[in-house]
């Protein structure tokens, strides 16, 4: 007897709840493409890696401030394991009843210069590195597949429309998803950006938490294991949301290089679909005036043609 599986169910990164994959093939007879999602769990790979390399940056320069304090102890190693035992290790050293007071007087100091230093510092720029060409690379095959995946799923009218353009309509199609994808790029490195300071946010408002006797001890290493353990998730939420959007954003201008004028709202049919969406779903819009649910975080909702210039 086959075995069931229990929902919801993790594959290449992503969460199917009972219908979800009903729901895909629905979404795709009707001519919306499956999100591409070993592109997706590449794209979250490749987020998890730079966010790992801004968290190290941010508490290597914490402990060497600290350090130069004299309010922790050294260490030579610089990977994740060492910064945690050196953490632990000044965690105790705050405890000890004869430091705390002048030692909460130094990291009161700390705390204000590293918000002064910090919130005008860029230590992403240095962490990405090359980021911005392997980011495209990724863009540009999404770009490719996904569009082949449109054309051959969609509507035989519209696809016949697009396959008739002119080479100018051509390349001026291709020159506008060009223009979509490098605007995605740079959301895509300032929405990292973005992240590194809510990272100093965070180990500032702990620090500070600390010295005002909101909280009892300087857990820097509960906080450094947390951020750590959630930036896979936050990666992948990041990659998945970003390629959505993206995918949205080609079908569109797909779609209004082939003149069509309305589309069709359709969700993905299970349990994850929001009331709000729920309610959009097989209604009709003009193509220039959509829900503003479009762009909702994650939203998996899709576009169908369902009127055209002739």
């Amino acid at each position: 007897m086959e075995k069931k599986n229990k929902y919801p169910v993790k594959r290449n990164g992503y969460i199917y709840s009972q219908n979800t994959k009903k729901g895909f093939l629905k979404m795709q007879k009707q001519g919306i493409p499956r999100p591409l999602f070993s592109l997706q769990d590449k794209l979250a790979k490749l987020l998890f890696a730079k966010y790992k390399k801004i968290l190290k940056a941010l508490f290597a320069d914490l402990k060497a401030r600290m350090q130069e304090e004299n309010i922790t102890t050294d260490s030579k190693e610089e990977d994740f394991e060492s910064m945690l035992e050196s953490f632990k290790a000044q965690e105790e050293k705050l405890q000890e009843e004869n430091e705390t007071l002048e030692n909460k007087v130094k990291l009161t100091a700390l705390q204000s210069d590293l918000e002064n230093e910090w919130l005008n510092t860029d230590f992403a720029s240095a962490a990405l590195g090359n980021i911005k060409d392997r980011l495209d690379s990724v863009f540009k095959q999404n770009q490719k597949d996904y569009l082949e995946k449109l054309l051959d799923d969609a509507d035989t009218k519209t696809a016949s429309i697009f396959q008739s353009f002119s080479i100018d309509k051509k390349d001026f199609f291709n020159k506008t998803i060009d223009t979509v994808r490098n605007l995605y790029l740079d959301n895509s490195i300032d929405r990292i950006k973005g992240e590194e300071d809510l990272l100093k946010r965070k180990i500032l408002q702990k620090i500070a938490d600390y010295t005002q006797g909101k909280s009892e001890a300087l857990d820097l290493t509960e906080l450094l294991k947390s951020m750590y353990d959630s930036g896979e998730h936050l990666s992948r939420l990041f990659a998945r949301d970003q390629m959505q959007r993206f995918n949205k954003a080609c079908t569109l201008a797909t779609f209004k290089n082939a003149k069509v004028k309305r589309v069709k709202w359709v969700t993905c049919y299970d349990s994850r679909v929001r009331e709000t969406h729920k309610k959009l779903n097989r209604k009709d819009f003009d193509i220039d005036n959509l829900p503003k649910e479009i762009d909702d975080y994650n939203c998996r909702c899709g576009l169908v043609p369902v009127e055209w210039e002739e």
